[in-house]
């Protein structure tokens, strides 16, 4: 995981080809700009998901990983948290190689939060529990978008 300000993303490029495409489009667009809904960036490499959600609490969640995919997270309007673990995990759910998704639990967590202006990239393979109430705030409302990176490894 990496997180840091979308402001600075710059210093990522050369990471990942997919992360690269992104930081490129990023210099040219304004994700506030985004209507909900999918966004092609570059075909299936690099897209956009746009979403409204409530923030939950953490033990309303499970955590989610990706094969495929990275997730780069910013949050448009409202705030979040978010929880990565490097623990043992157990299922909940099946992986689903269509959508490239698979819900896991684990009793260890580390915090975050997306709030001013920050952003968060899950690797693939990293379990993460994004929309998650920030502070004391309470479920709120947030707007958020997650651009899927996919690995270096299918980037052709």
């Amino acid at each position: 995981m990496f997180v840091g300000s979308l402001c600075d993303i710059e210093r990522y490029r050369g990471l990942f080809k997919s992360l690269d495409v992104l930081i490129d489009w990023l210099a040219d667009h304004d994700p506030q700009d985004l209507e909900l809904g999918s966004h092609q960036i570059l075909g299936d490499k690099v897209y956009a998901n746009v979403m409204e959600a409530t923030t939950r609490a953490p033990e309303d969640a499970h955590f989610e990983t990706h094969r495929r995919y990275m997730d780069l997270q910013i949050d448009l309007a409202g705030r979040e948290a978010f929880r990565v673990t490097a623990g043992e995990t157990s299922p909940v759910t099946p992986y689903d190689e269509k959508d490239d998704f698979e819900l896991v639990d684990s009793d260890y967590g580390i915090d975050g939060n997306l709030a001013d202006g920050a952003f968060a990239l899950f690797l693939a393979g990293e379990p993460h529990m994004p929309t998650l109430v920030f502070g004391e705030d309470g479920p709120s409302p947030v707007r958020k978008v997650c651009f899927k990176l996919i690995v270096d490894e299918l980037f052709a």
